[in-house]
């Protein structure tokens, strides 16, 4: 949670397009804002995967382990660095 503005603001997704629009660092139009929220939410993404590593048995995290570091080497790591 963030106070703010008066505000209690809650989900992180929220907030961030509460200061971004606040700050009005959210794009100029909405063909910006789309490839911001695609971009973060790739990463989001991405650390879903890296983030499920801690609620599976030892037996199964080195095999999800080379799920993660094949998808990110091979489909998004690629795109950020076109970005």
């Amino acid at each position: 949670m963030v106070k703010m503005d008066g505000l209690k603001l809650v989900q992180s997704k929220a907030i961030l397009n509460y200061i971004a629009g606040k700050y009005n660092i959210y794009g100029k139009d909405l063909k910006e804002r789309l490839f911001i929220d695609m971009y973060t939410e790739g990463i989001a993404d991405l650390m879903g995967l890296i983030i499920s590593l801690f609620f599976m048995a030892e037996a199964e995290q080195q095999k999800q382990r080379d799920l993660v570091k094949q998808k990110a080497l091979n489909r998004y790591f690629p795109v950020y660095e076109k970005v």
